[in-house]
């Protein structure tokens, strides 16, 4: 079984996809599993109809391949308890800095762009030329978690691969197009009411926004469409970190976290439990969103100055 975090983003598609191709190469059996749907602009990816978010009880698997998961709980409680009883044999790979280390083989490299440039690189060391699927795959994690080649982990190798990625197939264009502009009309009303609760703060170094529950029925949309929102809020000039308080149906509230250089919001998140990338993390606090944003507002403030 091959599996990856909860919310799966480009790169944990990505990373899914492309190691279930991997595997068909060498004549492996697979099965994909996401707690969580992919999200509407990676559909276009093969293989994501065969994902499934619920363990099949009937089958025992002899490995377990975790993906782009920086802790083994962010697989999700019933995966992970899946995990632990019947697949005797934990491979993680993963390019998080992680809290704690986990699985019989650990494959954990903090410097790489995504997963799927570690995947990239299994390719290589296996002799496997990658097919148009698999290129496609590659491709997109790497294209999303370099936010489109604009974040500092973008850098020449980045480009050596993807160039390479587009010789075997990858159609930027079309990968492009169906990432970053196939919102729905509910997405970008929920987009424009969460853009509306944007505030600054610290002199504008630090800017804001939350999604209550309560914005969902009026935009008949849903959680999954709202990873990239805060993507929005970065583009401020002056902002050195900017945050993004979601509202969950377990009384927790997911404070996401995207930074200039310079400021380690992994550090932050870890002080909460969470983690993530320097540039890039989250933390999940239990609360409401009223009162997380302001206790961590006052936080964050302390922490950048």
């Amino acid at each position: 079984m091959v599996a990856t975090h909860v919310h799966p983003d480009g790169d944990a598609i990505g990373a899914l996809v492309a190691m279930k191709l991997i595997l068909d190469r060498l004549a492996k059996k697979v099965d994909l599993y996401a707690q969580d749907p992919c999200p509407p602009e990676l559909e276009f990816l093969p293989h994501v109809r065969d994902i499934r978010s619920k363990p099949l009880e009937s089958v025992d698997y002899e490995v377990a391949v975790l993906v782009d998961c920086g802790d083994f709980e962010r697989v999700g409680d019933e995966l992970a308890e899946f995990i632990k009883a019947r697949a005797p044999f934990l491979i993680n790979i993963d390019h998080h800095i992680p809290d704690k280390t986990f699985g019989n083989i650990y494959w954990v490299e903090p410097s790489a762009s995504s997963t799927c440039e570690m995947l990239f690189d299994l390719c290589m060391g296996l002799s496997l030329a990658p097919g148009a699927d698999l290129a496609s795959a590659l491709y997109t994690g790497i294209l999303t978690d370099t936010g489109s080649f604009r974040y500092t982990n973008t850098n020449r190798r980045v480009f050596e691969m993807v160039s390479f990625l587009v010789q075997m197939g990858a159609d930027p264009a079309f990968i492009a197009t169906q990432v970053y502009e196939s919102a729905t009309p509910e997405n970008l009303k929920l987009l424009a009411q969460v853009l509306s609760t944007a505030e600054f703060h610290d002199g504008s170094r630090i800017v804001t926004a939350e999604l209550p529950r309560s914005m969902l029925p009026a935009s008949s949309s849903s959680y999954m469409n709202s990873e990239t929102f805060i993507n929005h809020l970065r583009t401020v000039k002056s902002a050195d970190l900017v945050i993004l308080f979601r509202e969950l149906s377990n009384g927790l509230i997911h404070v996401s976290m995207r930074s200039r250089a310079g400021i380690d919001v992994a550090r932050l998140a870890r002080r909460h439990g969470g983690g993530g990338h320097r540039q890039a993390a989250a933390c999940r606090i239990a609360g409401t969103i009223q009162s997380v944003r302001s206790m961590f507002i006052d936080e964050a403030i302390g922490y950048i100055n």
